[in-house]
């Protein structure tokens, strides 16, 4: 998983390479190739001509309804093959489905990487905890050493019943830092980034768990066999602007891709 996410997310640094300053550019950019690779995986998935004929029955059950709405048996048999023909469309859609929900999930993680969170600024404070393996390990033995430009601002606060250590950080001078924390002999880093603008924000630094793995691609994974289970750091969530709004980013993404998607449909000669 660690030599996947490495590859993933180099991938995707050298695509929003060209954006770093634009984060609406690099929106825009994301979302016309999703609607354009989806709607390929789409093609090549489905069966392109049983979705032609579903939407033509569909329609023409539409018209019956519509054209003998004054009498009752006749409707009642097109809204009951409307239904079926209905379900066999939503069987045409489902394989294309489950071929694009890999990539899309994929795709999900490597965008909140970048745009779910925004680096700290000066004199911002956060809390970094750091969760060891066995709740009942002894916590003297973890120390924390910050770099010039991070100020630790309170002592460790060690919950020996939860296994888990905490640290108050403030931010002090804007760059990309490693913070060192020591468990015992061995030492594990935690990136933190301060500053105006970054191309990713790794929250947490997970050493266990594919699942925690995958969708904290940001960092290295910590070693599966080594003491600290993972390392998380706050950061303030981000939004994009638009006429003084501020918005999540999977609202743009979602309606530019299907914007997108729909617009390039044509051209591609898929039928959704």
């Amino acid at each position: 998983m660690g030599i996947f996410n490495a590859v993933v997310t180099r991938a995707f640094d050298l695509l929003f390479a060209p954006f770093g300053s634009s984060p609406w550019a690099g929106m825009v950019f994301i979302s016309l190739l999703t609607g354009f690779v989806l709607l390929l995986v789409f093609r090549h998935t489905s069966n392109q001509r049983g979705i032609r004929a579903a939407k033509a029955l569909i329609l023409s059950h539409l018209l019956e309804v519509l054209l003998y709405r004054d009498e009752l048996r006749v409707v009642l048999r097109a809204q009951a093959r409307l239904a079926k023909d209905n379900l066999r469309y939503l069987g045409h859609a489902l394989v294309p489905l489950i071929f694009m929900m890999p990539p899309v999930l994929v795709l999900l993680v490597q965008m909140d990487l970048r745009y779910g969170h925004r680096p700290l600024r000066e004199g911002e404070s956060t809390i970094l905890a750091l969760k060891l393996r066995e709740a009942g390990a002894s916590l003297d033995q973890v120390s924390l050493t910050a770099p010039p430009g991070i100020e630790i601002e309170t002592p460790a606060l060690r919950m020996p019943a939860i296994g888990e250590v905490d640290w108050r950080l403030r931010a002090t001078t804007p760059g990309e830092y490693q913070l060192r924390i020591n468990v015992g002999d061995e030492e594990f880093l935690k990136e933190m980034v301060v500053g105006e603008r970054a191309s990713r924000i790794s929250t947490q630094r997970a050493g266990e768990g594919l699942g925690g793995r995958f969708f904290n691609p940001g960092e290295p994974p910590l070693p599966a066999d080594g003491p600290v289970s993972w390392a998380k750091l706050t950061y303030p969530s981000a939004s994009l602007s638009l006429f003084g709004l501020c918005l999540h980013w999977i609202w743009p993404w979602l309606i530019l891709s299907l914007a997108f998607g729909y617009a390039l449909k044509g051209p591609l000669r898929v039928q959704v």
